[in-house]
Formats: C-alpha cells, structure tokens, sequence
C-alpha cells in the first residue's frame, strides 16, 4: 500500500493487508493482530515527531521553519497515520468497508485522527517551544544530578537540548498514537461483542 497523505487508503488495499496478516499468523487473535497495526502505526508516528522537528537543531531559522512548516507537516502526516490506522483496526475486526459504511469508519477514523492527532501535535510543538534552554538545561541537569551524575557539564547539556526537543515530540507522537489505538480497539472490540449478542 502506497504511502500518499493527500489521498485516504483503498478499502481493498487495507482488507488486502488485513487478510495477509491474518494469513501469516492464524495463531494471533483480533487483538493482537490490531496490537501489531498499532505498533506499526505508533513507530511511523514518532519517526514523523522526529523528522519534523529535525530542522529546530539549526538555531534561528532552523527553529522557525521546525515550528511552521514542521508543525504542519507533522499534523497532516499524524492525521494521515492515526485515520489509516483506526481504519485497518477496523477491518481486523470483520467492518464493511464497502460504499457508505467504509464512508462512515472512514469519517469516524477522521475525527478522532484530527481531533487528537493536531491536539498531540500542538501541545508537543508548544511544549517544545515552550521549554527554553535555560529551562531544559535546569531541569536535565536536576535530573542528571540526581541520578548521581553530577560530571556533565553546562556546556555539554545545552548540546543535548535539541536532540531531547526531537526525543520529546517524537515520543509524544508515538503516546498519542498508542492511546488512539487502544480506543479504537477497545471502540471495536466491544462493538463486535454487543452485535454478536444481539445477533443471536
């Protein structure tokens, strides 16, 4: 399945992938299945934090263009990955994605992929931010300090800054994917199970 943000994933595409999986491990249940698609998800997710952060280790315009344009970019591929997800979850748990009814899941993944997803990604850019290096370079050391390392020095924490700005959003990204997946399992899993009572 091709990798294209400005255009949702084929419903067969997604059953496809479903179905491979399911081929190659008939030992695993829905659930677990769904956990493998949230790993996957997850991992993409905070390498998307990170490469769009990237560009805050080049100081003033570096940190500039990491906060608009990164932060835009970030929002559309979080968006993008947290719907494809929710969607593929979905389809392990047997939903039609099929004319209005792939519509339906489709906008559902959307709204909670938008809805959380620019949330995540608006507090891990302000966060970011918002964290100045005297702020960070205290903290960092507080904590060093009290872990017994007391021989790093100033200098060397004001170097690691940035490289904690991209560990910070990319772990973000990864929480809040980890946390949408867990819904959307939780969300379809018991919707199977309350369907199946009243099926019968």
């Amino acid at each position: 399945m091709g990798f294209n943000p400005f255009v949702s994933p084929r419903a067969d595409q997604i059953r496809q992938k479903i179905n491979l999986l399911k081929q190659r491990r008939p030992d695993l249940s829905n659930r677990e299945i769904a956990g493998i698609i949230t790993g996957e998800k997850c991992l993409k997710c905070a390498l998307v934090g990170i490469i769009t952060a990237f560009p805050a280790l080049m100081p003033g315009a570096g940190t500039l263009i990491s906060l608009l344009g990164g932060a835009a970019i970030d929002i559309l591929l979080f968006a993008y990955l947290l719907a494809a997800m929710v969607v593929e979850i979905a389809a392990v748990f047997d939903r039609d994605l099929t004319g209005r009814a792939f519509q339906k899941e489709a906008f559902w993944a959307f709204i909670i992929a938008a809805g959380t997803g620019s949330v995540g990604s608006r507090i891990s850019q302000s966060l970011v931010s918002a964290l100045t290096k005297e702020t960070l370079t205290n903290l960092t050391e507080r904590t060093l300090i009290s872990l017994g390392i007391r021989s790093v020095t100033r200098v060397g924490l004001i170097r690691l800054i940035p490289f904690l700005g991209l560990l910070l959003t990319g772990g973000i990204n990864y929480w809040v994917c980890k946390t949408i997946g867990k819904r959307a399992l939780d969300y379809y899993e018991n919707k199977n199970i309350i369907e199946s009572f009243y099926s019968c």
